[in-house]
């Protein structure tokens, strides 16, 4: 299949990262633990939101954030392993890290779409190093570090959205329609930051975006490895500031936008950071 944008996947090389091969079988472990839990769903509760408010967690984050850490430490002696579950705040982050999200999307996974992922990204000396996207929904991996993309997967498996379509959070889209009209773009909800990211860097659709939010929209564990992703494939993630992602210390973010070709002017504008009257 002919993908509708410039810049598809550079040719893969014969192993990816260390930190992909690292997670490989542990990974594996993780979509047979999801594939039981969508059978089969466990319990669901409330968890304080390290951005204010609640959100929900099972049993399955805390299975797959388990998995996940124990083999991190063992590969990584000495490196803070940091994830996301447990944490009422975001911590100060060391140099070194690892940074974890066992379930990026559990809200999308309970409402039995496919747009969750698993995230971890390796941070050397403050800034991304490795990245491993995993997308079990859709039998894709993905693992990057600064110039090397290695993907694992039916790539046509994958949604493919049009060359005016710019990727969006659920909450988000009717905003975006409205601040987009007349400019030939059109938002399309997808749930995950994680997802929206590698479906850009996997050509599957042009931009993607989250809309400035005071307070944070992203935190540090969201978007690193995806950012990475983005780089080795000719793309770029930047934040309000206008920081490229993939070479900055992963901390909360307001809002960023992800392209895999030069951001057109009227999606650079939504990224103006909120004014008082915005808020």
């Amino acid at each position: 299949m002919t993908l509708p944008f410039p810049h598809p996947p550079p040719p893969q090389p014969t192993a990816g990262p260390l930190l992909g091969r690292v997670l490989r079988q542990t990974l594996d472990a993780c979509r047979q633990d999801i594939a039981a839990f969508r059978k089969a769903p466990g319990g669901v509760r409330d968890k304080p939101s390290v951005h204010g408010g609640r959100e929900p967690v099972t049993d399955l984050d805390l299975t797959l954030q388990d998995r996940l850490t124990a083999v991190l430490a063992r590969a990584y002696p000495g490196t803070a392993v940091i994830a996301e579950e447990g944490l009422a705040a975001i911590p100060q982050l060391p140099d070194d890290c690892l940074l974890v999200d066992p379930l990026d999307g559990t809200a999308a996974l309970l409402a039995g779409s496919s747009e969750f992922a698993i995230a971890v990204c390796l941070v050397r000396r403050g800034l991304p190093a490795e990245g491993v996207i995993d997308l079990p929904a859709y039998g894709t991996r993905i693992t990057a570090a600064p110039g090397l993309l290695h993907v694992t997967g039916d790539l046509t498996r994958l949604p493919l959205h049009a060359p005016d379509t710019l990727l969006t959070s659920p909450r988000h889209a009717d905003t975006a329609r409205t601040l987009l009209s007349g400019t030939g773009w059109s938002p399309q909800p997808v749930a995950t930051a994680s997802v929206k990211m590698s479906l850009v860097a996997l050509g599957r659709a042009p931009a993607a975006i989250y809309l400035p939010k005071p307070g944070g929209g992203a935190a540090p564990w969201d978007y690193p490895a995806a950012a990475l992703a983005l780089a080795a494939a000719g793309g770029t993630v930047h934040d309000t500031a206008g920081r490229d992602l993939a070479r900055t210390r992963p901390a909360r973010l307001d809002g960023w936008l992800a392209t895999l070709d030069r951001p057109h002017a009227a999606l650079t504008a939504l990224l103006r950071p909120p004014t008082p009257a915005d808020r």
